[in-house]
């Protein structure tokens, strides 16, 4: 009998110590919220140049982990562009994935669009097709392997027809002068990253907004929408007969600027001043950037075709592999950032530039106005992790 009680009184116990344990898990593991995974940044570097940076995008690599992200590297062969939205979306669907950086040549997409300044269809490289992960992209009408951007060859899909993810491109090859080495490009890049982010390389809090003429009679909302920059942190050149190219580059070589924003007419391989373009204030080549030191680290380019990354010597390219350059925003078909405002919100928020283009991307006004054909031709050169 006594043996029984003593036996009843242990399963009690155990039966409380269950009891309070499950309390315990539930309170630990089920009602307190789960910590989120740290946002993921996906490299992908060309293998036929992995090896002779790996120690260079390494160093990268742990930069963009103290600033609170997982990093993953690949090195990557695969020349169709298809094949890699699909590694892209398994990432994304198994992972807080935040964006790309792709290092060296890598696939692209090809948009089309009609341009009423030419006479036929214009083609761009178009990296929205490997932003937007929710979308439906169908290639049926005219020619196979490019997207008609304005023949209802991109839409929502099972979303929207906007980035789930930023993307950034690191790859000097385009540039075709003399002397330039495309080996050395790239470690220069890496060394002024480094250096840029350890505080070796400083620039105050100071920007250059640079609007041409055609653009002019906006200013107001031009500079109200400016907000990551006050008015004492904020240099703003409309004036007609002050806006030359002249003008423009004795900004960026004379004064200390960490953004620069301009908005001016302009081919792939150079920025045209004046009325419509038509040159009268001069015209500023990629020969003008390789012959000068300039010193913003981050340039918005409001500049047609300027980042039409896969021609030679297109201006967005050669910004980024001269002077003291880090990023460059663009597009790589007419048009550029403008309707502003909530990327520069976000950046006065602490944001990071690949964030921001992504926040900017879901302004409501871009819809709102039906000017969403003009973006397809968005994206980033350079680091998209700085912040301002």
């Amino acid at each position: 009998m006594k043996k029984r009680k003593i036996f009843s009184i242990i399963i009690t116990f155990i039966l409380i110590i269950g009891a309070l344990s499950g309390i315990l898990f539930y309170y630990l593991l089920i009602s307190q919220p789960l910590t989120p995974s740290k946002p993921l940044v996906q490299i992908y570097v060309n293998s036929s140049i992995y090896n002779s940076l790996s120690s260079d995008i390494d160093q990268y690599k742990q930069d963009v982990i103290s600033q609170g992200y997982e990093v993953n590297i690949i090195s990557w062969s695969d020349n169709n562009v298809v094949n890699l939205k699909n590694h892209v979306k398994t990432i994304y669907n198994q992972n807080n994935l935040s964006g790309l950086i792709l290092i060296g040549d890598m696939p692209f997409a090809w948009g089309r669009y009609n341009d009423s300044y030419y006479p036929s269809r214009i083609n761009f490289p178009c990296d929205l097709f490997l932003m937007d992960l929710d979308g439906n992209w169908s290639d049926t009408i005219t020619y196979p392997g490019f997207y008609d951007i304005d023949r209802n060859e991109h839409n929502d899909g099972n979303g929207d027809w906007t980035p789930e993810i930023w993307l950034s491109r690191i790859n000097p090859s385009s540039i075709n002068v003399t002397p330039f080495n495309h080996s050395a490009a790239y470690k220069n890049y890496f060394n002024r990253n480094f250096n840029y982010r350890h505080g070796f390389i400083y620039r105050p809090h100071k920007a250059l907004l640079y609007i041409d003429d055609d653009w002019s009679s906006y200013r107001s909302d031009w500079v109200s929408n400016f907000t990551a920059y006050n008015s004492s942190q904020l240099d703003c050149y409309s004036k007609n007969s002050y806006t030359t190219a002249v003008n423009y580059m004795n900004n960026l070589t004379t004064k200390n600027y960490e953004l620069a924003h301009i908005l001016a007419h302009s081919l792939t391989t150079y920025h045209t001043f004046g009325p419509l373009g038509d040159g009268s204030d001069g015209k500023l080549t990629y020969n003008n950037l390789h012959s000068n030191m300039t010193s913003p680290i981050i340039y918005n380019l409001y500049t047609c075709h300027a980042c039409n990354y896969i021609q030679n010597n297109n201006m967005g390219t050669t910004y980024l592999f001269t002077s003291n350059t880090l990023t460059v925003i663009g597009s790589a078909r007419s048009g550029g950032m403008d309707l502003y405002q909530p990327f520069y919100d976000a950046l006065s928020e602490g944001k990071t530039i690949g964030d921001a283009f992504k926040i900017w991307f879901h302004n409501s006004e871009i819809e709102q106005l039906n000017k969403e054909e003009l973006y397809y031709g968005m994206t980033i050169l350079g680091d998209p992790l700085l912040t301002v």
